[in-house]
Parts: C-alpha cells; sequence; structure tokens
C-alpha cells in the first residue's frame, strides 16, 4: 500500500475554519486539548499525570491483506502453499513475542475453487494464536476510485467468513482498515462512508506508522528470482535498518504534536518478508522500550480523539491531525525507502499490478 502521495487535497479555507465548520468550536476546543495531553469531558479531566508521560512506548500492531500480500499485485490470490509458509510464520512471531495483533482481511482472497476451507483455515490460523481479526474490504477497493455504494457493499461482502469464525469464538468484527488508507475524496463520501461505517458497528482502524515493507517485500521477491542471495540480504538488512527510522519519525512527531509519546499504531503486512523478519522487528521495537498492546489500548489514548479532517489520497493519521491542532501539513517531509528498493517495487506493480 501506499499511503505518501501526491495531489493533496484539502477541503475549506484555512484549518480552523475547516475544523470549525465540520466539527464546531467545541471540536477545536477538543483538538486544543488533545494536543496538550488530555481532555476534558463532562467535567473530569484526563490529563496524564507526571507518571504516565514518563510510561514505557507502546504500540499496536495491525496486519494487512491476510490471508497474504504477495509481491508485485495487491490483488494476486497466491498459492496455497506460499499462504501457508505466511500464516504459519507470522502469527507465530506475533505469539512468541505477546504481540496480540489485528489481522484485516481481504476476504476475495480466499474464493479459489477446491481451496476455499483451506483458505478459511489460514484465518483459523490466526484466531488459534489469539490474535484478532478485522474487515480490509473484500476486494481491496481503493475508495479514491471506487463509487460510494460498491465500496459500502464491498465492506459487507468482506465480513461474511471473518463474521462467521469471530462469532464461532465468541467475538465480534468491528474494526474496519481502508486499503491504502484513502477514506475519501471529498468530505460528502468521507462522511456517508463514516455514517455507514457506525451503523454496522464497526471502527476505522489508524495508522501512525508504516514501514513500507510492500516496497521490500517486491525487493526480496526479485532478488529470489534472480537468485541474488546478495540483493536478497540488502533487503531483509536495509528493511530493519528502516523500521528504525520510521520510529525515530514517529516518536519525533509525536513529541511536536503532543508533548509525550502516545501509542503508536504500526502497519505491517500478511507477505513473505515479514515470515523471516518480523521476529527480529518485533525484538529491535523491545528493545526501544515497546510493550505491546491491543489495538482496543491503543485506541483509548485521548489522541486518537483529535478530529479527521484531511480529505484526499490516503495518508497516516500523526500527518491529519496536524489540521485539527493548527499544524502545517508537509507531505514532503518523512523518511522514505531507499531509492533502489523503490525502483524495484515501481517496476514490478506496473509489470503485475492489475489497473
Amino acid at each position: 500500500m501506499r499511503t505518501r502521495q501526491l495531489g493533496l487535497q484539502l477541503i475549506g479555507g484555512g484549518v480552523l475554519a475547516c475544523a470549525a465548520a465540520v466539527w464546531g468550536v467545541a471540536g477545536v476546543r477538543l483538538a486544543a486539548a488533545i494536543r496538550g495531553g488530555g481532555t476534558h469531558v463532562a467535567g473530569q479531566s484526563t490529563m496524564q499525570s507526571g507518571a504516565e508521560a514518563v510510561a514505557e512506548h507502546r504500540v499496536a500492531i495491525t496486519v494487512d491483506d491476510l490471508p497474504g500480500a504477495l509481491p508485485g499485485d495487491d490483488f494476486a490470490y497466491g498459492e496455497l502453499k506460499e499462504l501457508q509458509k505466511i500464516n504459519r510464520g507470522v502469527p507465530a512471531a506475533l505469539k512468541a513475542h505477546h504481540a496480540w495483533a489485528i489481522g484485516f482481511v481481504n476476504e476475495r482472497k480466499l474464493q479459489v475453487s477446491g481451496e476455499r476451507d483451506a483458505r478459511t483455515e489460514l484465518l483459523q490460523m490466526w484466531l488459534e494464536a489469539g490474535l484478532q481479526l478485522g474487515n480490509h474490504n473484500f476486494a481491496h477497493d481503493d475508495f479514491s476510485n471506487t463509487a460510494l455504494q460498491k465500496y459500502e457493499d464491498d465492506l459487507i461482502r468482506g465480513e461474511v467468513v471473518t463474521e462467521a469464525l469471530l462469532k464461532a469464538a465468541g467475538q465480534s468484527e468491528k474494526y474496519f482498515r481502508h486499503p491504502y488508507l484513502n477514506t475519501g475524496m471529498t468530505m460528502e463520501a468521507k462522511t456517508a462512508f463514516d455514517a455507514f461505517l457506525k451503523e454496522r458497528g464497526y471502527r476505522i482502524a489508524p495508522v501512525t506508522i508504516e514501514d513500507a515493507d510492500y516496497v521490500f517485500n517486491d525487493a526480496l521477491a526479485h532478488a529470489l528470482e534472480k537468485k541474488d542471495k546478495k540483493m536478497a540480504a540488502r533487503a531483509k538488512k536495509e528493511y530493519l535498518q528502516y523500521v528504525d527510522t520510521v520510529f525515530d519519525y514517529a516518536e519525533k512527531e509525536s513529541a511536536e504534536m503532543f508533548a509525550r509519546q502516545i501509542p503508536q499504531i504500526l502497519l505491517v503486512h500478511d507477505n513473505a518478508l515479514n515470515t523471516e523478519c518480523l521476529d527480529v522487528l518485533l525484538e529491535k521495537l523491545e528493545k526501544r522500550g515497546y510493550k505491546f498492546v491491543s489495538l482496543d489500548a491503543a485506541l483509548a489514548d485521548p489522541a486518537y480523539a483529535t478530529p479527521d479532517l484531511y480529505v484526499g489520497t490516503g495518508i497516516l493519521w500523526m500527518d491529519r491531525w496536524k489540521l485539527a491542532l493548527g499544524m502545517k501539513l508537509d507531505l514532503s517531509k518523512g523518511p522514505e525507502p531507499p531509492s533502489w528498493a523503490e525502483q524495484i517495487f515501481e517496476q514490478m506493480r506496473k509489470e503485475r499490478q492489475k489497473e
């Protein structure tokens, strides 16, 4: 998925005017309170104490594109054996580190004749590992170029199998992750879909950090196809280095925006790269002082009550919140993957990706 794209589209004559128009004066005051580190609701302060302010770092791990994100093509069904390997490795690493993650499902990838039961079993493996499942749209539709009605229909189509599995496990589906983080190209479409989600009992799963694993996964696949062991090792090494880069940046942003370290929400993908690297990645985060928390726990932090006033192609929530906080939104800032990996990614997508 690509989150840092050109073509920023905003609504309104200015940040505060937009905030007031969409959320009202109370919404702007809420954002200001959150920026200070807490909210004031019904006469009760939720400002953080000094002890809380120095608490350990927290991060929720979220995994997109179950039952498997294949190199070069977001829509590829993949070979069953390859998916079985991925969905043994990724949940095992998460469970070993007590990282109680949530995996977001594209149910279209279950619909392979003669393999539906076996592919459904891949999702069951996540539940048996103590992990959660969420809705990632049936066909991985891009809301920036998909009609609202179809986008809503594909949310419903995308919950059939997952909801049945969750119900059998005594759970229910409550989180939706927008493909490509595209939440709507107009405020009208965004507001309408948000209302639809609420009616069906869903909450949007935001993202504050993404580590471009889809870029490095393509680079790794390219290297393996070319039997280039040196390039394969480079892809994995530089992926893990890039994880440090994006966490450094997110921690700096959190300090600037909220004067504290908020719980981060990391997006990774259910892919071959993470089958090999996720264990080391999670160990790296532990060494940085992170405690793994659930998505529920992360979203309980008052920072996540900050209004999302952004309209346009998909970006991270730390960038979105800058509008409500009266800060400059500059999408030219922030880390980017190494150019050699980006070039492989772009070429593979050009050759394989469905239009």
